[in-house]
């Protein structure tokens, strides 16, 4: 078979991402219908709607093992599997634990989709584009998250929620499907797991760089989990309220692109540079907004998009140099390793932020991320 190309790999990794995003991000948009078909209380509806979340992130190291040991397109096709499995079993539950533990599963599965599309991204662009395609597909995370605010919705008041989670199944399991096929069956040495961890957290920076992406995604959930309800409270309609969270997110999708473009300068050689930029421009960016919440609405979205320009852009960046400090057999692991600290942190940190805004205020909130953007910057000019 002809090999694919650079281009037709990105292409293919980033809409099964976009795929994988769909169900994670999206299923907040029917909370409150999964929350009257299963009889949910809020916390039980809290746990559901991050199950997926938790299944990858508790799968990743694993997923990151499967492709280093067996090849991408063999893992893919395994996790796609279970996936589909998950969310049709999830679309068949009768009560809200089968619920949780079919999304569990399904985001188990899903683990291997952003590894697999990760380490064939390093292995097919130098080292002068890495970052930039890394980017792409990272982008396609908040627009998979865009389309199922829409499209979940619309499913379940067609047929319910069992038809939403039924075409969830239906898309994971096509593009993951696709993206198997399109990526390349080599299999790559064997390493042990023990050895290898070890290898990884050892690599050059590697400490400071996972320090890093703990600053940076309490920064990044901050925003996403309360920029609307901070405006809100700063009294502004929920209109704009929604219009923040839209700037948020296309802030996002432009960012990622535009931070990985800058990352590939100079050969690839400013990796570090441009990590510490993006904190330094999310730090700017939280004081602005908290500032912009006691001005117009029009002040309250051009700050949105300077936080979120740099409190989003910043994934891609930080992927690519853990990649880059593992040995290049472990280049999957190595980003699984990275992807764990975001995933875990992201689905333990938002009650522990949502208690700091309730008994600090939202401007002492906002501060505070500013002062982590900070940290984060500095660690990361050091990494």
């Amino acid at each position: 078979m002809r090999p694919r190309t650079p281009r037709v790999v990105l292409g293919a990794a980033s809409i099964a991402q976009a795929a994988v995003s769909f169900v994670s991000f999206g299923l907040p948009a029917i909370g409150p219908q999964l929350r009257h078909e299963f009889g949910l209380s809020l916390a039980e509806l809290g746990a559901v709607l991050t199950a997926y979340l938790l299944g990858s992130g508790l799968a990743l190291i694993a997923a990151g093992i499967a492709v280093d040991r067996v090849g991408a397109r063999v893992a893919t096709f395994a996790g796609t599997a279970v996936t589909t499995a998950g969310l049709v079993a999830a679309a068949l539950a009768g009560s809200g634990i089968q619920l949780f533990a079919g999304l569990l599963l399904a985001g188990a599965g899903a683990a291997v989709v952003p590894v697999a599309g990760a380490a064939a991204l390093f292995r097919l662009y130098p080292a002068t584009r890495r970052a930039w395609a890394l980017g792409v597909r990272q982008t396609a995370v908040p627009l998979g998250g865009t389309v199922s605010a829409a499209a979940l919705p619309a499913l379940e008041a067609l047929g319910g929620v069992r038809l939403a989670l039924l075409v969830a199944a239906g898309l994971a399991g096509l593009t993951g499907a696709a993206l198997a096929v399109v990526l390349g069956p080599e299999r790559r040495p064997a390493v042990r797991g023990e050895r290898a961890l070890r290898s990884i957290l050892r690599a050059e920076g590697m400490q400071r760089l996972l320090v890093v992406a703990f600053c940076y995604v309490l920064v990044l959930q901050a925003l996403v989990s309360f920029s609307v309800p901070a405006v809100r409270a700063a009294g502004f309609s929920s209109f704009w309220a929604s219009a923040t969270y839209v700037a948020v997110n296309v802030a996002a999708m432009v960012s990622r692109i535009v931070w990985g473009r800058v990352a590939d300068r100079a050969s690839g050689s400013r990796r570090v540079r441009t990590l510490a930029e993006t904190g330094a421009v999310a730090a700017i960016g939280a004081l602005l907004f908290t500032v912009a919440l006691h001005a117009g609405a029009e002040a309250v979205l051009a700050a949105a998009f300077a936080f979120g320009f740099g409190a989003l852009g910043w994934n891609a960046i930080l992927y690519v140099s853990a990649g880059e400090r593992a040995p290049a057999e472990l280049a999957g692991r190595s980003f699984a390793v990275a992807a764990t600290v975001v995933f875990v942190v992201s689905g333990l940190c938002t009650p522990p932020l949502g208690a700091l805004a309730a008994y600090a205020g939202w401007n002492a909130f906002w501060v505070a991320t500013a002062a982590l953007a900070g940290a984060g910057a500095l660690v990361a000019a050091h990494s």
